[in-house]
């Protein structure tokens, strides 16, 4: 159990253990007519997100609780992940064998006003749903392999991967606030 304070009450809150994110398994091969329920998901994070922090104060947004990610890191790992799943899909396109490797320690967002963290988080997730919405019903077919995972992964799988990847980091900001 945690404690927690609202409006100066404590309260007690039962922590359900979590599967850590490089222990989570991930069943691929999903058909194309699951990318409009993914690319859904996907863009609604940054509202999600938003909701989570509006009227935090800074100094919480920008702390590392347990030598973890603060909250700003965690929404700007999430705009770099963007721009590496733009990588991927390119990769796919272009008949890759095998995808780039994430990015597993993001730059220090701790400086940035949250607004910033934020619009850099959004540009970069409206860049990922464009280059999603270019793909063809050919490229969704386009299958190279995960670099960590060793599994075949299409642009289907990718976006199920995001949006739960997405999911992941808004817990942890949760956890934190």
């Amino acid at each position: 159990q945690t404690q927690q304070y609202q409006n100066g009450t404590k309260i007690e809150r039962a922590m359900i253990e979590r599967l850590p994110w490089f222990e989570r398994k991930f069943s691929f091969g999903l058909p194309a007519a699951m990318l409009a329920f993914y690319l859904e998901r996907l863009s609604g994070t940054a509202a999600r997100m938003e909701e989570k922090v509006r009227g935090l104060s800074d100094k919480l947004m920008s702390e590392r609780f347990e030598g973890k990610w603060s909250i700003k890191q965690n929404i700007g790992h999430l705009a770099e992940v963007d721009h590496i799943s733009n990588k991927r899909i390119d990769e796919m396109v272009a008949g890759a064998e095998t995808l780039s490797p994430a990015v597993f320690e993001p730059q220090d967002y701790n400086p940035w006003p949250i607004e910033r963290v934020i619009a850099f988080f959004r540009d970069a997730r409206k860049s990922n749903l464009e280059r999603y919405k270019q793909l063809t019903p050919k490229h969704l077919s386009l299958a190279p392999t995960h670099p960590r995972l060793k599994v075949k992964m299409n642009p289907v799988d990718l976006a199920f991967f995001d949006a739960e990847h997405d999911d992941h980091h808004l817990l942890k900001i949760s956890d934190i606030i």
